[in-house]
């Protein structure tokens, strides 16, 4: 995204004033802010440059992005890690033991329209519009501008288009989905389709900004029926948030109440094959506190995960064909490949592999640069992670294959499997 789609206001209105909400909800340290980092003078350097990334045009933003895996930016000076040789060289992607034709990237779009019951309390109460619509079609453009300034480019599109139904009519949430999502599961590299807005292969939510998975009120529950029924009848994936911290447009206390995946264990009741991916595996970072202390404590004593969610995120994949989850910001901390692995080691071989087929790379970019200093440095935490090379093939290529449901239907264009990046996986 650039600085024009977020919605400020929502943002400042999600605010609680209580010390608890303050601690626990949106300053929540670790997330963007550490105290080594704030005494180093390093949060701040994240800041800055991660508002430098939003200001630039998105079809730039693809290709500095490209640039910087060919290691265009690399110099004496930069503070990150870095591999010795650029991942992007010779026209290929050359990424651990494997080397690949073509990074598919899904840039996943955030829905920051606002309810007009939470304008009307304001003193400019102005009426509510729609943001999500002028975002794809920017987003269409510059993928467009992209292909055609970069001939030769690796990158291919398949973004995730957002939306809130909280926000909007059960009629506007229909025809959105009707002229946006490609339903067609055919790639197209280096091709667009006739409709040239209709470049989405699948569904962003993001429960922070409202969206509630299973409402009590019986229209609100019709719209997100009408959601889900639309993405198991054509096949499409569901991506959404997972962490509790992240941009947040209601209370900090709905907005975890909304992304705790055990609000959506009626959904999968419902919907048993829906194919959606909790991205960053559930981490919480906010202070836990009773009996969930205890269990923080033990984990970490045992170099485990600490998030209840993370847990909870296994047992539905142990339960259900179509669960994934994705390393995305979580990514860029690296106690979380030790600890992943310290779990995957406890578990049963048949768990073991179910879970490691569920697992999906993910670098939620620009927003992660709020904790490493650039794309390129993200793919390196990564490349130098312990997960194995067969893992990372799996949760880079093989893994997100499966999940997107592309197949390449013209034979001269067939290719070897692409590395795919998970973009914006908030």
């Amino acid at each position: 995204m650039t600085l024009k789609e977020p919605n400020l206001a929502a943002f400042l209105s999600s605010f609680d004033t209580s010390v608890g909400s303050l601690l626990q909800g949106n300053i929540t340290k670790d997330y963007i802010f550490t105290f080594s980092s704030l005494l180093r003078g390093e949060a701040f350097d994240h800041i800055e440059n991660t508002l430098t990334a939003f200001s630039r045009p998105m079809d730039e933003t693809f290709m500095m992005m490209e640039d910087d895996l060919k290691g265009k930016y690399r110099r004496d000076g930069n503070k990150g890690e870095y591999p010795s040789t650029p991942y992007i060289r010779d026209g290929k992607f050359h990424f651990r033991s494997e080397v690949y034709d073509r990074i598919i990237l899904s840039p996943l779009l955030m829905d920051f329209s606002q309810a007009q019951s939470t304008i009307d309390r304001l003193y400019y109460n102005f009426p509510a519009y729609d943001k999500i619509t002028p975002y794809a079609l920017d987003t269409a453009a510059a993928v467009e501008a992209y292909y055609e300034k970069s001939p030769e480019g690796l990158f291919e599109f398949y973004p995730f288009i957002g939306i809130n139904p909280a926000v909007h009519s059960a009629d506007f949430l229909k025809s959105h989905l009707e002229r946006f999502v490609d339903t067609s599961h055919v790639m197209h590299p280096r091709h667009r389709s006739k409709d040239r807005e209709r470049i989405f292969f699948g569904i962003k939510l993001y429960p922070p900004l409202g969206f509630n998975p299973w409402p009590q009120d019986r229209e609100e529950l019709a719209k997100v029926r009408y959601l889900y029924d639309f993405a198991m009848r054509n096949r499409i994936p569901i991506i959404t948030h997972c962490d509790d911290q992240g941009f947040k447009g209601v209370d900090p206390i709905d907005a975890w109440k909304y992304t705790d995946p055990a609000s959506w264990k009626t959904v999968l009741e419902n919907y048993p094959s829906l194919i959606i991916d909790f991205a960053h595996v559930g981490r919480q970072y906010a202070v836990n506190t009773g009996s969930r202390l205890i269990d923080t404590v033990q984990a970490r004593i045992k170099k485990l995960p600490e998030s209840e969610w993370f847990y909870t995120l296994m047992d539905m994949i142990r339960s259900y064909d179509n669960v994934y989850t994705d390393i995305s910001f979580t990514g860029c901390y690296r106690d979380f490949y030790p600890k992943f692995l310290n779990y995957l080691s406890q578990v049963s071989a048949e768990d073991r592999t179910r879970i490691e087929d569920r697992i999906l790379f993910g670098s939620d970019f620009s927003v992660n640069l709020l904790r490493v200093e650039s794309y390129l440095n993200y793919y390196y935490i990564v490349d130098s992670s312990p997960f194995s090379d067969e893992l990372v093939h799996k949760l880079g290529s093989i893994n997100p294959s499966r999940f997107l449901g592309l197949r390449e239907e013209v034979p001269q264009l067939a290719r070897k499997g692409g590395f795919l990046s998970f973009l914006k996986g908030r």
